[in-house]
């Protein structure tokens, strides 16, 4: 926030960063040294916040890091903090929260200006202290700008908090339901009160099988070859594990691009259906990814394989991302001297079989909570966007509350 190019609302100020906060004592702590138990949090120069058995501050206060890159948290109570932290305090006439939130949208630029060195680049404490910004003459004011971007803070962290249960539940469901399955009334299988059987793969459920991979799945190499063909400007996106999300939506912005004939080639070889997974064999192993149906042609990376399922798409999917197929496929990497998962190692993979019928019920269960995850996240962008807009209007004066 350059002042200079700023207007100063009506009721606000110029003041220096320096004029505004308080330096609190260095601490003696190093960040090695932090007990990483107890009551108190333990603020550092990174994003991790750890636990420390006694405290060194107590109260509202600012933790900046000292080196590397621009940091900012803000924590009301008591707290310890490491040497490589910069703690500040703020005078009487300054709300603490919102001097945080002033910081929070200089972040960009205390980490551009105010970060100096070869190597490790450290805080420049007298420049950045010798910043201008315009605040509110009102602390009134100031606490009221702050209230109001806490609430959308607090509405990010519960959000979050919904992202995390979810994620557990689901993690938990995957496990046990591709581990025993779900019966004809709706319960989870368990030895006590259904017959199981031994299988190369543990116990399973009587009704299942266990069966090669090749017998659920068709498997492609997209690229026989195996080179990866040039980058060209203007041509079609070639697609990898790390181009797509985790809900099929292919990020557009990070794809490579490759010429038509690439596309025109693969064409030649295969279609892209819809069900169809790609899984990695060279570089990222595994992290099966479900490919996208566009308007738009892609290429597919030679670094991944294409899978085309024969039964149900959603639970082969599943099983591709289960923590046992996880072990196998880590088993057999680092079996052999080559970091590569290919054609015949996929197909022959072990994998639990349910009837028809069970592999869609548990599919639809699972993705059930992939849709409430994937909801709460864009909820998550959208309250994200809706904050950084706030924060650039309320911390330059250009709205009022």
């Amino acid at each position: 926030m350059e002042v200079n190019k700023i207007s100063i609302p009506k009721g606000w100020r110029k003041v220096s960063i320096g004029e505004c906060v308080v330096e609190k004592k260095k601490s003696p702590i190093k960040v090695d040294d932090a007990a990483n138990f107890g009551l108190y949090p333990f603020f550092t120069s990174g994003e991790a916040v750890l636990q420390h058995d006694s405290k060194l501050i107590d109260g509202e206060n600012l933790y900046l890091a000292t080196g590397g890159m621009a940091n900012i948290k803000y924590f009301n109570g008591e707290a310890a903090y490491s040497t490589d932290t910069y703690v500040l305090g703020t005078k009487e006439n300054i709300c603490p929260k919102f001097m945080y939130y002033v910081l929070l949208f200089l972040k960009q630029y205390i980490d551009i200006n105010y970060f100096q060195g070869s190597g490790l680049k450290h805080l420049q404490k007298k420049d950045f202290k010798r910043h201008e910004i315009i605040i509110p003459e009102s602390k009134d004011e100031q606490q009221r700008i702050a209230d109001a971007l806490s609430k959308l803070d607090d509405s990010l962290s519960k959000t979050q908090s919904l992202i995390d249960k979810y994620e557990l539940i689901k993690r938990g469901l995957m496990q046990d339901l591709l581990t025993f399955g779900i019966d004809s009334e709706g319960n989870v299988r368990s030895e006590k009160t259904h017959k199981f059987k031994d299988s190369p793969l543990g116990r399973i459920p009587e009704e299942w099988e266990w069966v090669e991979m090749s017998k659920l799945m068709d498997a492609i190499d997209a690229q026989p070859d195996h080179r990866t063909p040039a980058e060209v400007e203007e041509g079609a996106p070639y697609v990898g594990i790390s181009d797509i999300d985790d809900y099929g939506n292919l990020i557009i912005d990070k794809c490579r691009r490759v010429g038509r004939s690439v596309v025109e080639k693969q064409k030649s070889i295969f279609t892209v259906e819809e069900g169809d997974i790609i899984f990695g064999k060279i570089g990222t192993i595994g992290k099966p990814k479900m490919l996208p149906i566009l308007n738009e042609d892609y290429a597919i990376s030679a670094n991944v394989i294409v899978i085309k399922p024969k039964e149900n798409a959603l639970y082969l999917y599943y099983t591709l991302k289960s923590e046992y197929v996880d072990k196998e496929v880590d088993l057999s990497i680092h079996s052999t001297s080559q970091p590569a998962f290919g054609m015949e190692k996929i197909r022959s993979l072990m994998v639990k079989k349910p009837l028809k019928d069970e592999q869609e019920v548990i599919s639809e269960i699972i993705s059930q909570f992939d849709g409430f995850i994937h909801q709460n996240k864009l909820e998550i962008n959208k309250l994200s966007s809706t904050k950084q807009g706030l924060l650039s209007d309320l911390i330059t004066g250009k709205v009022r509350i």
